[in-house]
């Protein structure tokens, strides 16, 4: 179920997400009934539904980390594949896969293979991590590591870019730094696919979808 009616966009723009029928049951209640839905480029779309709806089925089905039961999906014109670059479809998981060996900077840096001082400094101010730049990851609280996995995806300004839960681990504030961090991303052309339960980040997007049970 959809709420909401994508913003206007020219005429021949092609879907960065399509999804048709697509489909994954762990268990015979829990994993993803079959759906559809598309997302444009510079369009933030919002799933949402109960736990075992399919939110992060979905995700991880688009970032090509396990295969569906039936039904197809393309992101940036190709089947979801683990292999795709980091700056074509990037994945800010729940469980956020960072270096906890490295520094924030380190895991922000880690992302692009052009190092451009200014754009990194930029993404630590915006998500307010400057302070604990230098620290490693395992010395910094959840909420800061969330936004670490976050400008790490941000700072290649992937094309598409899928996220679970971006505001589980914020307080108040934090929440809204993380939702105009994914309406900039947005505003520059990258297709966000975004599951939450915040109602904050559902009024933020584009649209919503409802993930049925």
């Amino acid at each position: 179920r959809q709420r909401g009616s994508p913003r206007p966009r020219p005429a021949g723009v092609v879907n960065a997400i399509e999804v048709r029928e697509l489909s994954k049951m762990w268990t015979p209640s829990a994993g993803l009934q079959p759906t559809s839905l598309t997302c444009a480029a510079g369009e933030m779309l919002v799933v949402r539904g109960r736990s075992g709806s399919g939110k992060s089925t979905l995700l991880a089905l688009l970032a090509g980390l396990c295969a569906p039961d039936s039904g197809s999906a393309t992101v940036d014109g190709l089947p979801p594949g683990g292999d795709m670059p980091w700056a074509r479809v990037a994945f800010v998981p729940q469980v956020l896969a960072l270096a906890v060996e490295l520094s924030v900077r380190e895991n922000i840096v880690d992302a692009t293979t052009t190092l451009d001082p200014a754009a990194v400094r930029a993404s630590l101010e915006r998500l307010d991590l400057v302070e604990f730049a230098n620290r490693c990851v395992d010395e910094i609280s959840m909420g800061q590591q969330q936004r670490t996995a976050l400008a790490r995806a941000a700072i290649v300004q992937p094309r598409v870019l899928l996220v679970d839960e971006p505001t589980s681990f914020q307080d108040g504030g934090h929440a809204g730094t993380v939702i105009d961090e994914l309406r900039r991303l947005a505003a520059g052309g990258t297709a966000l696919l975004v599951a939450t339960h915040d109602e904050a980040v559902s009024a933020a997007a584009d649209r919503v979808v409802e993930l049925s049970r």
